[in-house]
């Protein structure tokens, strides 16, 4: 509802919002041209744009309870962890009225997702989940589309993405002979320590000592945590093989002023991304092409580590299990065992098993 009025010879119009009436000048003079026009152009304009603005005043954008369910999280260690989920979320709805997203969209959307690992889609579908439950929480929706649709099936663990494949003692050196300085300071660490990458990235100079390196913390997705299976500080020799790849890093990081080892304007670094990069054009996978050597996962450095230790008999499997962050020697007897058969035939023919100061040589 509109009306036309004169107010000192300028014409006004007059119209009623959900906050009451409201005037607006329309800057010209009280004619009947004037008047026509009002008519014809500018109550047309308003009526649209009220219409326009109640109609966005009554949607209800998945965005809004986003932003709420991120509020309810943002004391947890998790929460940029949960951030990246959401925003990925919030980009495939593009902000679409939260009442008007269907069951059907919601199971296209977790099969888009089939690449993933079942673990990983798990985590999108609780975060999901939670931001409709705040809005039936705000009395917007009823109920939640999420049960009626279930978690996808756990699936077997791909072959691939726990294919232990080391490198050979010819590819780490050629890797460390031509990887850029920070990336090859990053691997030494890996290949000569057995660390997990988060563990590397965590890395501080007061943690490295004349022998040995103390492992205090791990680095993913920008939290930074206790070591994954160890509560207490690991303590990790350092080889000699290794000291001047450490030593060439802890200059670079003085240089940038940063306690952390590894670190972007003197922060740690968000994850092993940074170091990595993102396939295919990363540094890390631009090298193994570049060297021909077949493509595998940064985390083989590890493997590597490893399988060297139990070739070389130098320490037993209980010893490689603290080095490396086992809580017992299980898992390396399980997962390394194959990768030194016939090892056992190259023990040293003069080993005397009766006598408690002899070692096995390999």
């Amino acid at each position: 509802m509109a009306s036309i009025y004169a107010r000192r010879g300028i014409l006004q119009i007059k119209y009623k919002t959900r906050d009451g009436w409201k005037q607006r000048s329309t800057g010209l003079r009280d004619t009947s041209q004037n008047r026509e026009r009002v008519k014809r152009e500018f109550l047309p304009a308003l009526e649209l744009h009220l219409k326009q603005k109640e109609q966005k005043q009554k949607e209800e954008p998945i965005e809004k309870f986003a932003d709420l369910y991120l509020l309810s999280k943002e004391d947890l260690a998790t929460y940029w962890e949960i951030k990246g989920r959401v925003d990925k979320i919030l980009a495939f709805f593009k902000n679409r009225d939260i009442r008007q997203i269907k069951v059907s969209e919601l199971r296209a959307w977790v099969a888009s997702m089939s690449e993933l690992k079942s673990k990983t889609v798990s985590s999108y579908i609780s975060t999901c989940r939670g931001i409709f439950e705040i809005a039936i929480q705000e009395e917007v929706i009823e109920k939640n589309p999420f049960v009626h649709i279930s978690k996808p099936k756990k699936k077997r663990v791909d072959e691939e993405d726990e294919k232990i494949e080391p490198f050979t003692p010819q590819e780490v050196e050629r890797i460390l002979a031509t990887v850029p300085r920070t990336l090859r300071n990053f691997l030494a660490i890996s290949f000569y320590t057995g660390m997990r990458s988060g563990e590397v990235i965590g890395l501080q100079i007061g943690d490295i000592g004349e022998d040995v390196i103390e492992l205090k913390r791990s680095i993913s997705k920008g939290i930074v945590s206790t070591p994954k299976t160890a509560r207490s500080i690991r303590r990790v020799p350092l080889f000699d093989v290794l000291k001047p790849y450490i030593q060439d890093q802890i200059d670079q990081a003085r240089l940038d002023k940063s306690i952390w080892l590894f670190s972007r304007d003197g922060k740690h670094l968000y994850g092993i991304d940074n170091i990595r990069g993102h396939a295919p054009y990363g540094p890390w996978y631009r090298l193994l092409r570049e060297l021909g050597i077949r493509y595998r996962r940064i985390y083989n450095t590890r493997h590597t580590f490893i399988t060297a230790m139990l070739k070389s008999g130098a320490l037993s499997v209980v010893e490689i299990a603290q080095i490396v962050g086992h809580t017992n020697t299980k898992m390396i007897l399980e997962k390394y065992a194959r990768y030194i058969e016939g090892e056992q035939l190259r023990i040293s023919r003069s080993f005397d098993p009766a006598n408690s100061n002899n070692k096995c040589n390999f």
